[in-house]
C-alpha cells in the first residue's frame, strides 16, 4: 500500500480549473474563510479557500454534517474526531484513484 502525503492530501490537479483563493498563511486563510465563507484546506505550506464544488471535485460531499463539526477548516479542525472520519473519506478516495 502506497503512502499518502499528507501535505498534499486536500487537493488535486484537476482542481486548477476552479478559482481558489491560496494563502501563505493559515491567519489571512482562515480570515477569508470567516468573511466569505467555503472550506478551508492545506496544501504543503500554504493554505487554500474554495467553494463547495471543489469539495465535490475531491469526491466529497459538501453537505456532510462533518464538514461543519471541523468547522470547514482542515488545517485547524474544530472536531478532531469528524475531522478524522473525512480525512478516512479522502484516503480511500485517494487510494481508489490510485488503483489501490
Amino acid at each position: 500500500m502506497t503512502e499518502i502525503d499528507q501535505t498534499k492530501l486536500w487537493y488535486q490537479p484537476n482542481l486548477d480549473v476552479f478559482l481558489n483563493r491560496w494563502f501563505a498563511d493559515y491567519d489571512a486563510a482562515r480570515a477569508a474563510l470567516d468573511s466569505q465563507g467555503g472550506f478551508l484546506f492545506p496544501y504543503q505550506k500554504h493554505y487554500f479557500v474554495c467553494k463547495p464544488e471543489v469539495v465535490a471535485a475531491l469526491g466529497m460531499d459538501p453537505d456532510d454534517p462533518d464538514w461543519e463539526k471541523i468547522g470547514r477548516d482542515c488545517a485547524r479542525p474544530g472536531d478532531a474526531e469528524a475531522f478524522q472520519r473525512l480525512r478516512q473519506k479522502r484516503e480511500r478516495i485517494v487510494r481508489e484513484a490510485m488503483g489501490e
